[in-house]
């Protein structure tokens, strides 16, 4: 989420708490503020001007604003609590803003043992005038990172939803040992606590199930919770509704069912996606923290072969 994104619902809170209509504080944002905050709120208020309600403004605005949220903001303005959803949304952004900021900081330092481990050991071919393969061993690493970095800050651009890339990219990442799972992890966490928020808002599953699956961040999982809604729609129980959803832990669906017996399925639901999303943040955290030895073993590595390399070129004949 964009600084002046987060500045938006944010103001927009602060001012629906004082009482300000929703169109006036909206406007008030474009008065009061500057650049990019100034330039969405007004694209906002254009749109309410001509009768949008601030769910579908949201919706209309040329920067990328996640499905999840626009559900969200439509239900809170259908049952009244727009202002508590909104301090929803932010709450759990800054809370994934700062997990993801951890895990930036842990990468950092691997990261640039990677690029020294690239960089340094073959500086002898410059210095043999051979600077044409040193380029090209530098763009054979730092090509690919470069490339991996923007189809990453464009993915939507690259991969849009629905398209046959965003389809192949799916299916070789889920296919990746421990990236599979984590990915689906995450997505079912987001999809799990969307619904939740739905139901706690007054939506039925009817209403709320076609906005999950259309914010599902995976083809496989919309496809699930499209099967759920059909289920559920037939007669199904919630909990039974559940059982189309494919690798929710045990203890989850335990608690789950639990939720749906005593009436408190939304708040079981948010539990549940807060507790995987966790789950799955925290796994990753391992990961990068066994990172830099990996990284210190691979410049290590490239030191000694170099330096081996090197070594036997001026070793006199004969030995």
């Amino acid at each position: 989420m964009s600084s002046a994104y987060h500045e938006l619902l944010k103001g927009i809170e602060t001012r629906l708490k004082a009482g300000i209509p929703v169109r006036d504080a909206v406007e008030g944002l474009g008065r009061d503020g500057k650049g990019r905050l100034a330039a969405l709120a007004d694209a906002l208020g254009s749109e309410l001007a001509v009768g949008a309600t601030l769910a579908e403004a949201f919706a209309s605005l040329e920067a990328p604003v996640p499905a999840g949220h626009v559900a969200l903001i439509d239900a809170g303005e259908s049952s009244g609590r727009l202002s508590e959803t909104l301090a929803e949304i932010i709450e759990e952004e800054t809370v994934l803003h700062d997990a993801r900021r951890r895990l930036m900081m842990r990468l950092a330092y691997p990261l640039v043992i990677c690029c020294l481990a690239s960089l340094l050991p073959f500086l002898y071919l410059v210095f043999q005038r051979r600077t044409g393969e040193y380029l090209l061993i530098q763009a054979c690493v730092f090509g690919p990172l470069a490339a991996l970095i923007l189809a990453w800050r464009y993915r939507e651009k690259v991969f849009p939803g629905g398209s046959s890339l965003r389809s192949l990219l799916e299916g070789i990442l889920l296919r990746l040992p421990f990236v599979g799972r984590l990915v689906r992890e995450y997505a079912l966490a987001g999809s799990l606590q969307l619904l939740g928020r739905l139901l706690q808002a007054g939506l039925g599953f009817s209403d709320g199930l076609p906005l999950v699956s259309e914010a599902a961040r995976l083809e496989g999982l919309s496809r699930q919770l499209t099967a759920m809604a059909t289920r559920i729609s037939g007669g199904a129980s919630a909990s039974e509704g559940l059982e189309c959803l494919e690798r929710i832990p045990s203890e989850l669906r335990s608690r789950l069912a639990s939720g749906d017996v005593s009436g408190t399925l939304d708040r079981a639901l948010i539990e549940s996606g807060n507790e995987l999303r966790e789950s799955a943040l925290a796994r990753l955290e391992k990961v990068v923290k066994i990172l830099p030895f990996l990284v210190y073993l691979l410049a290590a590595g490239l030191v000694l072969w170099q330096a081996l390399k090197v070594f036997t070129i001026h070793l006199p004949d004969g030995f």
